[in-house]
């Protein structure tokens, strides 16, 4: 992802009035002692800052990116967070384009996500237009999320399969909303980094297909060609491909290699201390496991806690953890990308993300996130490959 790509003279009108840094002013009513993180990305790799303020609701945040990019800021005030038995789920982020450019953001410090942003640059008011048209679906998303956590709470499971169901459909709106801005926009940058993220929504001949209808001039961007490589390795985990392998050292301190298993049904679940939907996930997996580990069923867990910008040291901390506490015995390595990036293999884009291997070693199933239907499916496949 670091890979330095050259631009060509054809890139040259994209970028060439654009100015060399950008200086965002952030106006946050209420934020109080609350810290502001800014996460984007340097030379490929993710980076997360700390902006101080310069008074009681001004941040100001000056720097530069070599191309457009979604950036994250979020404001950290706990009190926002949402919490299920241990785990929490932070409140919504506001994601936004960050180009060099003046970009002036105002909002509620509470509701970040909300926020209006203004900016003279043509592609960020490309992409507000886009954005504040999801804006009704976050805001009803939210209502549901913390809804469904109450019920959590409570242990209503029967009154949150409605309100998932109503959850999906939001996020199903919002995706047709993306997909129609990236058929509509073949010559926006703002369609290369949508369509980074819809791996998991659309088939890698979909993503192929869309791909080629993008400006051959932005195809020469570092961006472009991050993408093309994330839509080859999508196509490295289709059903019926041969496994990924990997080898690494385990929370146990033994060697975990995927090759020393083939013989065995293996699930891969891509999981994070800090993700709701992957703690809940754990109880119905347990249960599997128990059942199936003597008939040669493995599970594989790989925690991604690198999302949190923090030490090695202390992603350790928490991903042991949570381990502890959920009381989940199989096979586990931590996420490091600097030993190798296992999430830019297997195209992870959400959490959790599960991936079955059969006997033969391939790819028998593939499903993101945690339901009661996914649950289902997996246990039907296995009570086929690993029968009484």
């Amino acid at each position: 992802m670091g890979k330095s790509i050259i631009l060509f003279i054809c890139c040259l009108p994209i970028f060439a009035l654009a100015q060399n840094n950008f200086t965002v002013t952030l106006k946050l009513k209420g934020l109080e002692d609350h810290k502001v993180k800014v996460i984007y990305q340097v030379n490929g790799k993710s980076k997360a800052d700390t902006l101080v303020k310069q008074s009681a609701d001004l941040v100001i945040w000056k720097g530069s990116v070599e191309e457009p990019q979604l950036a994250r800021i979020e404001v950290l005030d706990t009190s926002l967070n949402l919490r299920a038995g241990k785990a929490v789920m932070q409140a919504p982020i506001l994601q936004f384009l960050l180009v060099n450019a003046d970009i002036e953001i105002q909002a509620d410090a509470k509701e970040l996500y909300r926020a209006v942003i203004k900016s003279s640059d043509k592609e960020i008011k490309l992409f507000e237009e886009l954005r504040t048209s999801h804006l009704p679906f976050d805001v009803e998303s939210w209502n549901l999320q913390k809804e469904m956590n109450r019920k959590l709470n409570a242990g209503d499971t029967t009154g949150n399969y409605l309100l998932r169901q109503q959850s999906t459909a939001l996020r199903q709106k919002n995706q047709a909303l993306r997909i129609k801005f990236v058929d509509e926009h073949p010559n926006s940058y703002t369609s290369i980094l949508l369509l980074n993220g819809m791996s998991l929504i659309l088939s890698a001949e979909a993503m192929s297909e869309k791909y080629s209808k993008i400006n051959d001039a932005l195809k020469n961007t570092t961006t472009a060609q991050i993408l093309n490589t994330k839509i080859e390795n999508n196509k490295k985990t289709a059903i019926g491909k041969p496994a990924i392998l990997f080898s690494q050292v385990g929370i146990d301190g033994n060697i975990v290699d995927v090759a020393a298993l083939k013989g065995k049904v293996i699930l891969i679940d891509f999981w994070g201390s800090w993700c709701v939907p992957c703690r809940l996930s754990h109880p119905a997996l347990k249960e599997l496991y128990a059942k199936y580990k003597s008939k040669g069923f493995e599970i594989i867990g790989i925690s991604n806690e690198w999302t949190s910008g923090q030490s090695i040291a202390i992603q350790t901390s928490k991903w042991e953890k949570a381990v502890k506490e959920d009381g989940i015995n199989w096979l586990h390595i931590l996420y490091n990308p600097a030993i190798r990036d296992l999430v830019k293999e297997f195209d992870i884009n959400a959490y959790p993300t599960k991936f079955l291997i059969d006997q033969s070693g391939k790819f028998i199933m593939k499903f993101p996130g945690n339901s009661e239907t996914q649950h289902k499916a997996l246990a039907d496949k296995l009570a086929v490959l690993l029968p009484e």
